[in-house]
């Protein structure tokens, strides 16, 4: 099957999104499937072909993606799609790259499958001000809207995203699809030396608990509610300490908090970590905790949770329908006493912190990336399916 993924940016960028489609691409040409990933790149004035990827030239922006997509250039991708000739068109994106998905899907009548992974930066990713920002948000709300309404399928990781848009999507068909995670990689236990000590010094936990939050620093991921959380626990808790791994438009404002709460020593901003050194992070930390009640579904939480360390996130987030709650994390409301949940972690013998881990990685130990591959596949030929009977039915 030939499939053509539209995401706005790619490579070399870090956040979820991009990370999932560089690992479903990845799988799907393992398991002998023919991928074009089509984004953009802001250094590029042209078009062009690398590997798998297609790229077409991009402008910086004040959105939460960083730039957009030159859309009169966009145009000339057209004839390297032509050439890869796909059989199914996947929309990750509903800005400039995702527009040119969409009309691509149209015009050549392919099937369509649309994956929302967020509802929160169609309304609240853009930036700045003025008429620019207006046009940009309107572009990509109708996009998304066309989408919701022209897919054969949409997915998104997240039942509460589901259930959000099923009034745009009229008669489509909905289903929840698995957030591609590195689990090769997150499941391989580096052993202890110069590496896990200068992790654990960039953190800020040498001789401590780490307690770790990985994310982008932003609204929707709640850091600033998860300081306010932060400052009322740590009081009576002098091992703990929290690690925050991400960085974003609330950086500054988030450093300037945890100054005024007091509690700056009690908090490392560890800034961007490499994504391969992610692992690591939830190596040498005994819990990760998040004050997140997005309707999203984040890639931190079940990557921390296959790498055997637990998480500890509200009731109503998207993520707390991961948990076994006591045995590879906790879901937390107002009622909950998050105190002695992170005693009971900082009081843990190492063997008995290793014996955790052991039991939390296990819930996902069928967890796999071809698996997840594979679940792609079936919605692909579901697209297929229902795309070619709407149009007998039609005729």
């Amino acid at each position: 099957m030939k499939i053509a993924i539209f995401t706005e940016t790619y490579l070399p960028q870090t956040s979820a999104v991009e990370t999932q489609i560089l690992l479903l691409a990845q799988s799907l040409i393992r398991l002998g499937h023919e991928v074009l990933v089509v984004s953009t790149d802001v250094e590029s004035e042209e078009c062009y072909l690398e590997q798998h990827t297609l790229f077409g030239p991009a402008k910086p922006s004040d959105t939460i993606y960083g730039q957009t997509g030159q859309r009169t250039k966009l145009n000339r991708l057209k004839e390297f799609i032509d050439d890869f000739d796909p059989d199914v068109i996947h929309l990750f994106t509903f800005c400039s790259v995702g527009g040119l998905g969409l009309k691509y899907a149209l015009s050549h009548d392919l099937p369509l499958i649309t994956t929302v992974q967020s509802t929160h930066d169609i309304s609240e990713g853009f930036y700045g001000r003025g008429v620019r920002r207006l046009l940009g948000k309107r572009l990509c709300q109708s996009t998304y809207r066309k989408a919701l309404a022209f897919s054969d399928l949409v997915t998104s990781p997240s039942q509460k995203i589901l259930r959000k848009i099923r009034p745009l999507c009229k008669h489509r068909q909905l289903t929840v699809s698995p957030l591609c995670v590195d689990t090769e990689q997150l499941r391989e236990k580096a052993p202890d030396g110069e590496k896990t000590e200068a992790i654990r010094r960039r953190l800020g936990i040498t001789g401590k608990t780490g307690v770790l939050f990985v994310g982008t620093l932003g609204k929707d991921n709640g850091v600033d509610a998860l300081l306010d959380h932060w400052a009322a626990l740590c009081k009576g808790q002098n091992k703990l300490h929290l690690a925050i791994v991400g960085t974003g438009p609330q950086l500054d404002e988030l450093k300037n908090k945890a100054n005024l709460l007091g509690i700056s020593t009690r908090v490392t901003f560890a800034g961007e970590v490499p994504r391969e050194q992610i692992p690591l992070c939830y190596q040498v930390c005994s819990a990760f905790f998040s004050a997140s009640e997005s309707d999203a579904m984040k890639a931190a939480p079940l990557e921390a949770i296959v790498s055997g360390l637990p998480v500890i996130l509200p009731k109503n987030s998207a993520c707390a329908e991961l948990l076994v709650d006591g045995v590879n994390g906790f879901a937390y409301d107002p009622e909950t006493d998050i105190e002695k949940i992170l005693h009971n972690f900082a009081s843990l013998s190492p063997e008995k912190e290793a014996a955790m881990k052991k039991l939390v990685a296990r819930t996902m130990g069928n967890l796999t990336l071809e698996e997840q591959a594979k679940s792609f596949l079936s919605f692909y030929a579901l697209t297929q399916k229902h795309h070619y009977k709407t149009a007998e039915k039609l005729e």
